[in-house]
């Protein structure tokens, strides 16, 4: 009986394991927090809120939701620092990849916000450029619309950001627009990253579950 108690207990604690994996459990992304140092990306004047302060700010704690479900994360730029080139980052993600994990990075995702004269205007865009792109592309513009609610600005492809060094699958996200005055006042207050995050998060999950044959989330 003992013996039959123990292979029972083994077993039901395998299965727990199992049904508490997910789909990110072991995968390798790469997170860039767009901007940075002198270069500021798009500004609110109204709210003296900087684009590249905003990306950090989802990146980090993008991270953090990423690793508590067993991801691997590396970052491009961990602080407010100015980036050689767009290229550069690529290369760094690459190179973190490689030296912190020993393998190419899963994928490459650029956080960034979008700009507009016009203080009401908003919207949610996602940027890639390769045919491999296009199902994390579509899985980050999918959860983001269905997160934030927001005007669909659908895709841009070709020629933009990071996204044009085909060294890995990656998509670049304009979230929504932060000079937009009621998008800053959110981010101040604390309660848009983590709206954002969720969405992202989301969007990372279904990417890889549609990979495995798993479920998606946020639909």
């Amino acid at each position: 009986m003992k013996t039959i108690s123990t292979l029972l207990l083994g077993l039901f604690v395998a299965a727990s394991v199992a049904s508490a994996a997910t789909p990110l459990m072991g995968k390798l992304v790469a997170l860039d927090a767009g901007h940075g140092g002198t270069e500021t990306g798009a500004y609110n004047t109204a709210y003296n809120v900087y684009e590249k302060d905003v990306n950090l700010d989802v990146v980090l704690a993008l991270k953090a939701k990423l690793v508590a479900d067993g991801a691997n994360v590396v970052l491009t730029r961990e602080g407010d620092e100015t980036m050689d080139s767009r290229k550069s980052r690529v290369d760094i993600a690459i190179e973190k990849c490689n030296a912190f994990y020993g393998r190419k990075c899963d994928i490459l995702v650029s956080v960034h916000h979008n700009g507009s004269s016009d203080t009401t205007h908003d919207g949610t865009l996602v940027i890639y450029n390769e045919k491999k792109d296009i199902p994390l592309a579509r899985a980050l513009h999918d959860a983001l619309i269905t997160g934030l609610g927001l005007n669909d600005e659908g895709y841009l492809h070709g020629g933009y950001g990071m996204t044009v060094y085909g060294n890995l699958v990656s998509a670049l996200t304009e979230a929504y627009y932060i000079t937009n005055n009621d998008e800053a006042r959110a981010w101040l207050a604390g309660t848009r990253t983590p709206q954002e995050v969720d969405a992202l998060y989301n969007g990372l999950v279904n990417y890889f579950a549609a990979k495995t044959g798993g479920k998606p989330r946020g639909r």
